[in-house]
């Protein structure tokens, strides 16, 4: 019997204790704080993480040499060349830098579009909202300037764009100035609203000028707009009659830009000449002008600023410095606006004949303003009692300025119905008298001309 248990107990498994598991790195009680890739990888997200910001810095590197196909060759589209980034959902500021470039080379639409991928992940990123509303801008500009063909609809839904980002991005920021600036810019470059753009402009020179100067130190790169927005209510103000309150944004802008130039020299005593030459104060005129000629580069066109010196002095009855200064430009190079007051200049000496002859052959040439040729023609001969003649030349005016923009020309009618008049022919002048009444009840001197028709 003790036999047969010794044999039971040798043919029994061992009851052997399970030995103690060893601890790792990866078990026991540190599993609760690390995990294999804690401390033996890379944490989570973090490679994608440092692969994006590689292709941010490469980005920046390259944008500080212009080398914009490089960085599209390498990057753009962003979902074939970067999906890593995009499955991660930190594709947004590269989106944004590729968008940039883009509109650099004038592919306006692709940038739009890259835009449009950032606003819809994130609503409220103001970068992306500011961005979108430049770019949309920047293409309506590049229109203006005959560099893209935006017209008609498209040109409408593109206005609307930008209007509808810089609205958010204002909304995001109230305190900012470039979004304001920029969007002034739209309604008075673009749209040829002068009151919406004063608005926007006013608002951007108030946001600087209440800032600290510890504000405007951190806001340093903001001051270039706020000086761009000073320059530019000062020409809205004087164009809407306030010569007082343009002096003053002006002289502003000339001490905010004294170290930095933003504004050219040139542009600004030009600026600051035309609001003294509208104030009537003709020797402060002359002397900004003069100083903005001399402030000139090379191979600058300056025809502007001696268009206005001449006028200056034949408004100060200086007709021999009139002509002198008209003299500042080559004949060949003189623009329809610039024979204008030429021929201004010849009127008053009495030199008719070749006043005529100047506005003739600016007539012809110009597709977009000749009209004004036209009318100014229309007077010489009402001066010289040529009335049929003068008739003639305000109906051509009229016939022009309506065929080209649809609106009834309000001079043109002004000039037609006095010289049908002058010239014998009573139910024509009252014929078009009436016209002109039915189009501004308050056109100037028009008292006067129902006057002399009706009496």
């Amino acid at each position: 019997m003790v036999k047969l248990q010794a044999a039971a107990r040798i043919v029994q498994t061992p009851q052997s204790k399970t030995p103690a598991q060893m601890e790792t790195p990866c078990t026991g009680k540190q599993a609760d704080l690390f995990s294999d890739q804690d401390l033996f990888g890379v944490k989570k997200g973090a490679f994608i993480k440092k692969s994006r910001n590689r292709v941010l810095a490469d980005i920046e590197e390259l944008s500080k040499n212009n080398r914009w196909d490089d960085m599209l060759s390498l990057y753009h589209p962003v979902d074939d060349k970067l999906p890593d980034l995009i499955r991660a959902g930190i594709d947004i500021p590269v989106r944004q830098k590729i968008a940039f470039a883009l509109g650099q080379i004038g592919a306006f639409d692709d940038a739009i579009k890259e835009l449009m991928v950032c606003i819809r992940a994130e609503p409220e990123n103001f970068m992306s909202r500011a961005s979108l509303a430049y770019t949309a801008y920047n293409s309506l500009y590049a229109a203006k300037n005959k560099k893209i063909f935006l017209s008609g609809n498209a040109r409408t839904e593109r206005i609307a764009l930008a209007h509808e980002h810089f609205k958010k991005a204002q909304d995001l920021r109230p305190e900012g100035i470039t979004n304001f600036y920029r969007q002034g810019m739209l309604f008075s470059q673009i749209e040829n609203k002068p009151g919406p753009g004063l608005e926007k402009f006013e608002i951007a020179c108030f946001n600087w000028e209440r800032l600290t100067d510890e504000q405007r130190a951190e806001r340093q790169q903001e001051k270039k707009n706020y000086v761009k927005a000073l320059y530019r209510s000062a020409s809205l103000l004087l164009a809407s009659g306030n010569g007082t309150k343009a002096l003053d944004r002006i002289t502003t802008c000339l001490k905010q830009d004294e170290q930095t130039n933003y504004i050219s020299l040139a542009f600004k005593y030009f600026a600051l000449g035309k609001v003294q030459f509208w104030m009537d104060r003709y020797d402060e005129a002359k002397s900004a002008l003069l100083f903005a000629l001399q402030s000139s580069g090379r191979n600058v066109s300056t025809d502007f600023i001696h268009e206005l010196l001449a006028r200056t002095y034949l408004a100060s009855g200086q007709t021999d410095k009139a002509m002198e200064a008209i003299g500042g430009v080559p004949e060949k190079f003189r623009r329809p606006y610039y024979r204008w007051t030429e021929a201004d200049i010849l009127c008053t000496t009495g030199q008719f004949g070749t006043a005529k002859t100047i506005l003739n052959a600016a007539a012809d040439k110009d597709s977009r303003s000749r009209h004004i040729s036209l009318i100014r023609l229309a007077k010489i001969e009402y001066t010289l009692k040529n009335y049929s003649p003068a008739m003639e030349h305000a109906a051509k005016a009229c016939d022009f300025f309506t065929g080209n923009w649809g609106n009834p020309y309000l001079e043109g009618l002004f000039w037609q119905s006095l010289c049908a008049f002058k010239a014998g022919h009573p139910q024509k002048a009252e014929q078009l008298l009436t016209e002109l009444e039915g189009h501004s009840r308050f056109y100037p001197n028009l008292d006067r001309l129902r006057a002399m028709i009706r009496n």
